[in-house]
């Protein structure tokens, strides 16, 4: 997800043509030009009630959204199931086309997949506790393109909402252009942008690393070939059936842990910290497990259809299961009863949760869906477009109090990481943090870590900041991006002025770290995932600011001469990236958004 994607991201859309009458949907253009996707966050609220603001453009698109949303329900009324299950199989084609398919032209999935929460709230709201049996029949194509439409036209609505709520965060400008048009002005997000590309690079590592830990993998490839031939059929004539065994479970299962690393959900918590009455790292596990259930299937339904090439993939990504039957698989696996009950809790989509995510611009990331009383839905969108947040998300909402418990130990985690990346004998990176004190031995600060580079004697002092991961949430995003600027630049201001023009030898004589230069310390601030907002102008220039990705990735540079060269690279670096700007326009039902890019 993109719970690692925090800028800008352009993409170029073409047109598609409109299918209406099949869904009964409202008349209205779903043409995309094109969509800067913007991932800026910052909350505004109202100081005397303490409730959040919502401008007049958001609230002309949210009334709008939900007339069209209505019309949709109301017209499918009776229907709500068959609708649920059509949508979830659009929801994993768009899936499937934008992370598996290389050559897939499929230019609007992503649009598609930003409406998963618009577009199945309302049907999530009907099916809650439905009795009876599941209607699954196949798809029927002359049908596909009109549910397809259904989910871009959400999608839209989604991306023209965030874009309007920007202005409650100070980084876009609203005006009408008329009754029916909007123009929204956002600044560039180039810096942004280009940290997320450094961390998708970082997470490309890691799973090159942990890859080399299953080399066996590629040998076994003919071999699960052949299991997958051996057990797969069609069921009906039109789905899919296959039987497993340990070898295929523990394949995929190693498959999912190289997916999964570099995912920042799957190290959100310490792995020993207990939330909900187990350790983080069992959470994790579950995820992971239920990520290489999904790659099964993809590559099982994948091989099928290679042999039955007639066999449709949106009949055969998409399977249903009953409650109790995932429930005594989990059983099976080692869980009680209730902690079944709790870990598919975790991992289940349904009314309540959709809405949250819609609320906050995100897109819900489950391995269940709830089909009434009885059933779940078993999508692989989730699973593919993120293994981790989904449940990560759940755990941090149902769990607050343990989660808040926990997250104190990420600064240890984070210290020992940096140890790894900067071992000895070139450096001293203390083993825990150090407090300065003032000249009354009162503590004036802490700082998280204090690195000692013997080759050039510079001594580094770090503050590191390892707040949750967010997404498309401009609540959440507003949130880190304060903690980060107000602490880190009252960091600065008091390590600085404990400094006093001290040289790092002098402060290396007091502590007894050894030889170090005649030259000033440095300060750096440095945050787990991101440390650039677009828009913002208040950081203090007596410090680096960096993000751990950033930091990782030039020092990987064969080209940089360690750590202190990596900081000083990251403070005079520009921004590789050309800063978008132009018009953009979306067109919604009943409505148009042009969207004018300016340069920051």
């Amino acid at each position: 997800m993109f719970i690692s994607a925090f800028a800008s991201q352009k993409e170029q859309v073409g047109t598609h043509p409109t299918t209406v009458d099949a869904l009964g949907l409202p008349e209205g253009t779903l043409r995309v030009i094109c969509i800067h996707r913007h991932n800026s966050n910052i909350l505004w609220e109202d100081a005397e009630e303490g409730i959040e603001v919502v401008t007049t453009a958001e609230k002309r698109l949210i009334a709008q959204r939900d007339r069209y949303v209505s019309a949709v329900r109301k017209s499918w009324s009776g229907y709500e199931r068959e609708l649920l299950i059509s949508l979830v199989r659009a929801l994993d084609v768009a899936a499937y086309n934008h992370r598996v398919v290389e050559s897939s032209r499929d230019k609007e999935a992503s649009i598609r997949l930003r409406g998963a929460a618009t577009a199945l709230r309302p049907f999530l709201e009907a099916v809650r506790g439905m009795s009876g049996p599941l209607p699954w029949s196949r798809s029927l194509p002359q049908y596909s393109p009109a549910f397809d439409n259904h989910l871009l036209a959400c999608g839209r609505f989604a991306i023209a909402i965030r874009l309007a709520a920007m202005e409650r965060y100070g980084i876009a400008t609203t005006k009408f252009l008329g009754e029916d048009r909007i123009q929204i002005d956002v600044i560039s997000d180039a810096e942004e942008r280009a940290e997320v590309e450094v961390g998708h690079a970082a997470n490309e590592r890691a799973r090159t690393i942990t890859r080399a830990q299953w080399p066996h993998l590629v040998t076994d490839i003919p071999e699960v070939r052949r299991r997958l031939t051996r057990y797969g059929r069609a069921d009906k004539g039109w789905f899919i059936a296959y039987d497993n065994d340990q070898f295929l479970v523990d394949h995929y299962r190693a498959r999912a842990h190289i997916e999964a690393s570099g995912v920042v959900e799957a190290e959100a918590l310490p792995e020993s910290g207990i939330i909900g009455g187990r350790p983080f790292s069992d959470w994790a596990n579950a995820s992971t497990n239920a990520y290489g259930a999904v790659l099964h299937h993809i590559d099982a339904a994948g091989r099928l259809r290679e042999r039955k090439p007639k066999l449709n993939m949106r009949d055969m990504l998409t399977i249903y299961a009953r409650r109790d039957d995932i429930i005594d698989v989990l059983m099976e696996r080692g869980d009680d009863r209730l902690r079944a009950l709790q870990l598919m809790a975790g991992l289940t989509l349904d009314a309540e949760g959709a809405a949250s995510y819609e609320e906050r611009h995100e897109v819900p990331l489950p391995y269940y869906i709830d089909a009434g009383q009885h059933f779940v839905l078993l999508p692989v969108f989730g699973g593919l477009m993120n293994p981790h947040a989904g449940l990560l998300d759940h755990l941090r909402s149902a769990y607050r109090s343990d989660w808040d418990r926990i997250v104190d130990g990420r600064e240890d985690v984070f210290r020992e990481d940096l140890r790894r990346l900067l071992p000895e004998t070139r450096y001293k990176v203390l083993e825990k943090g150090l407090k300065l004190r003032r000249q009354d031995k009162s503590v004036l600060t802490d700082v998280d870590a204090v690195v000692l580079d013997h080759q050039t004697g510079i001594v580094v002092f770090v503050q590191m900041k390892w707040y949750d991961a967010h997404c498309f949430s401009l609540k959440e995003r507003d949130s880190r991006k304060e903690n980060l600027l107000t602490n880190g630049n009252e960091w600065i201001n008091k390590v600085h002025g404990w400094i006093n023009g001290r040289s790092c030898a002098e402060i290396s004589r007091i502590y007894g770290w050894g030889k170090a230069a005649e030259s000033p310390p440095l300060l750096l601030v440095m945050a787990r995932h991101a440390s650039q907002f677009a828009g913002e102008t208040r950081y203090d220039t007596r410090a680096s600011w960096t993000s751990w990705h950033a930091l990782t990735e030039e020092i990987y540079d064969p080209n940089c001469d360690g750590f202190v060269e990596a900081v000083a690279q990251l403070r005079k670096r520009k921004s590789e990236w050309d800063e978008p700007s132009g018009t953009t326009i979306i067109d919604v039902p009943g409505m148009t958004v042009e969207v004018r890019t300016r340069k920051g």
